[in-house]
């Protein structure tokens, strides 16, 4: 049986982030041209660890996948969830999905927002999240908009 923990991110886990961060989209079958096109916007910084609050999971020792809140109470955003590409339907997006919307609870939100990936919305609408619209990120790339209210 897999052990996952929960913990804070450490800035000096930026390029390990990262990396995950860009397989997990590769998983989903994007030409290497777009994922390159897209490369900013699947990094990482030591900053945004140091200034949001990312939380990594570990599966046996090992990072296997990460979220980040951003935003100000009552209002928030989940900026990020990523998995590891094995991890992928394996309950592991669930419990970091539990997790965040738990820490956006405590923290004050009232309100999560995010920008979907296409062939992501149908687990966030499973988590209870509800599509509000949709947003232009990049030329020709649409992204859902969800939402989902915390109690």
């Amino acid at each position: 049986m897999d052990e996952i923990s929960l913990r804070t991110a450490e800035p000096d886990e930026a390029p390990a982030l990262t990396a995950l961060t860009r397989r997990s989209k590769a998983h989903w079958g994007y030409p290497r041209a777009m994922l390159e096109r897209w490369a900013d916007m699947l990094t990482v910084s030591s900053a945004t660890i140091r200034d949001g609050n990312v939380v990594v999971a570990e599966r046996n020792g090992v990072v296997a996948g990460y979220y980040q809140l951003t935003g100000e109470p009552p209002h928030g955003e989940l900026a990020d969830l990523f998995l590891e590409p094995d991890v992928i339907g394996t309950g592991l997006g669930r419990t970091l999905w539990e997790h965040a919307v738990a820490s956006a609870r405590d923290a004050g939100f009232r309100t999560l927002t995010l920008e979907s990936d296409p062939h992501a919305e149908g687990f966030y609408l499973r988590m209870g999240a509800e599509r509000v619209g949709e947003r232009e990120v990049a030329p020709g790339r649409r992204l859902p908009v969800m939402r989902i209210t915390v109690h």
